[in-house]
Order: structure tokens, then C-alpha cells, then sequence
């Protein structure tokens, strides 16, 4: 019986084909995967300049109102220096206070109970308890107030006083400024978002001297207006921002 003989150069050949086309579609399928990264790539840093031009027409919102409150206070108290880069406001030793005493001075009372009036008209849009019955425009990304901290400070001297030194002084002055500023006014009403009181106090005495001064330096006496922001989600304030979005601007 005869048997064909088959080439085994045709063979060869159709398996070189079978190769060469299974080369040929993974190569394809890696060319579209990095097509589709490229094109991720694109997408992200787009919406990433977007996100920044967006946030810069906001502003810093901290910055914001810690210069309006700021502002108040300096037409009441002199010497009042304002950062809102850290969102504090300084309030020196002198506008308030005699050499080594947390007794408020007549004058430092009277301007602080001025102050509190105030506050009441340049607070209640960033506080959650109060912002809903006003238009608020001032604060038109919606953030609030966490908390303001009356903060107590002293220079590195130490007191002559035996049993009290410098942290019961810093103490007892954030103390009188809260009494002064906060308790039986209308801003001891204020609440953040989780109904907690929104001014609160406390004391560092010379552990937190002032940037660039030496722990001696008289600016170190003083008290200090902290305030901390929450913040609304970035998704709430730009509209199609997050991975889904991005995502589905992709596809």
C-alpha cells in the first residue's frame, strides 16, 4: 500500500505561520494596553491641572476667615498680627495682660467683650450651627469651623513664684481670654459639625515660641487664636473628580 509523503518543509512552514500570527496579536494587544495607559496618563494629569485651577479660583478658606476675623480684632486691639498661612492670629501680652499676671486688664476686657460682638457678625457663616439661615457668599465652598483654640504661651523665663510657673500662667490667660471672649455671649452658642463647642482652650507655656525669635523674646507672651477647618470632600466641590469619574472620562 502507498502512504503520501509529506513535506516536512510545508510543514515547517505552516508552523512558522502559526507562530508568526500568535507573535503578531500579543504584540498587538500590548501595543493597545500601553495606547490605553497613555491615554490614562493624559486623563489624570488633565484633571489634576483642572482640580488645581479650580481650587486656586476657591482660595484658601482658612486663610479667608482667619484674616476676617483677624481684621476685626485689630480694629479693637492693638497689635494684633495676623498669619493666615497657619490660620493664627497673635494677640500680645501687652494689648491684654500686666508683666506676669492672667488678670485681664480693664482695657484688655473691654476690647475683648467688644471682639465677641464682633465675631458674631463674621463667624456664623464657617459654623455649621449657624450657617444654614444665612446666604453666606463669603464662604461659598461650604467649609466650617472645627474649632478655634485660644492658646496660651510665655517666654522661656521662669516665674518667681513658688507652685506656679509658666504653664499655670499660659493656662490661666487662655482661660481669661475664653471667659472674656466666649462665656455669655452669643458665640458660646456655636457648635461645629458634631455639635461640640467650637471654642475650646489651651496652654503651651514657652514650648511653642514664636518662628524666628528666641525663647526669651517678649513676642513669645502672648495668646493665640487657632483655627482649624474641616474641610468638604474635594468630590463635593468639583463635580466629576475621583476614580469612578475619571475612569468613565476615560472610557
Amino acid at each position: 500500500m502507498w502512504i503520501p509523503r509529506r513535506d516536512s518543509s510545508a510543514l515547517e512552514g505552516n508552523g512558522g505561520e502559526g507562530e508568526g500570527g500568535y507573535l503578531a496579536s500579543a504584540s498587538d494587544l500590548l501595543i493597545g494596553l500601553l495606547f490605553v495607559f497613555i491615554i490614562l496618563v493624559v486623563v489624570l494629569a488633565l484633571e489634576q491641572r483642572r482640580q488645581a485651577v479650580a481650587m486656586k479660583a476657591l482660595g484658601d478658606p482658612r486663610g479667608q476667615v482667619t484674616l476676617a476675623i483677624g481684621k476685626r480684632l485689630q480694629t479693637l486691639l492693638t497689635n494684633v498680627e495676623i498669619d493666615p498661612a497657619s490660620g493664627v492670629i497673635h494677640l500680645p501680652e501687652d494689648v491684654l495682660f500686666e508683666l506676669g499676671r492672667a488678670q485681664l486688664t480693664d482695657r484688655g476686657r473691654s476690647a475683648l467683650q467688644a471682639s465677641a460682638k464682633e465675631l458674631t457678625d463674621v463667624l456664623p457663616c464657617f459654623v455649621a450651627s449657624e450657617r444654614a439661615s444665612r446666604p453666606c457668599r463669603e464662604n461659598p465652598a461650604g467649609h466650617t469651623i472645627e474649632t478655634v483654640f485660644i492658646e496660651g504661651h510665655t517666654d522661656n523665663r521662669p516665674l518667681l513664684r513658688p507652685g506656679y510657673d509658666n504653664t499655670n500662667l499660659s493656662l490661666d490667660r487662655a482661660r481669661s481670654v475664653h471667659q472674656a471672649l466666649v462665656q455669655d455671649t452669643a458665640l458660646e452658642k456655636y457648635k461645629n459639625e458634631a455639635g461640640q463647642s467650637l471654642f475650646s482652650f489651651a496652654a503651651y507655656a514657652d514650648a511653642r515660641p514664636r518662628q524666628g525669635t528666641d525663647p526669651a523674646d517678649a513676642k513669645n507672651r502672648r495668646v493665640d487664636l487657632r483655627i482649624v477647618l474641616t474641610y468638604r470632600p474635594l468630590e463635593t466641590l468639583l463635580p466629576g473628580t475621583g476614580t469612578t469619574s475619571l475612569l468613565d472620562k476615560s472610557k
